[in-house]
């Protein structure tokens, strides 16, 4: 990715390109409730992320992409 991404975004890139192949191996039960909401869920952070770095007023999207994340960290405890 180019170097004028900012770190948050590619991370989360990063976390999502690794993060959907092990969504597959779920159980077909798991994959279609909490699998499919933690996709979801860090695709909406993915966008947030990168709302807030194209706007002058930051502290909103991160704001709602911290509580989304918030969300998603409790669905993954769910299923460890």
């Amino acid at each position: 990715m180019a170097a004028s991404i900012p770190q948050a975004v590619q991370s989360c890139h990063e976390l999502l390109l690794w993060l959907v192949p092990q969504l597959d191996k779920f159980p077909r039960v798991r994959r279609f409730t909490l699998g499919e909401r933690i996709e979801v869920g860090l695709l909406d952070v993915l966008e947030l992320l990168v709302e807030a770095a194209y706007t002058r007023n930051k502290d909103a999207p991160l704001q709602r992409a911290n509580l989304r994340l918030e969300v998603v960290r409790h669905l993954h405890r769910i299923i460890l």
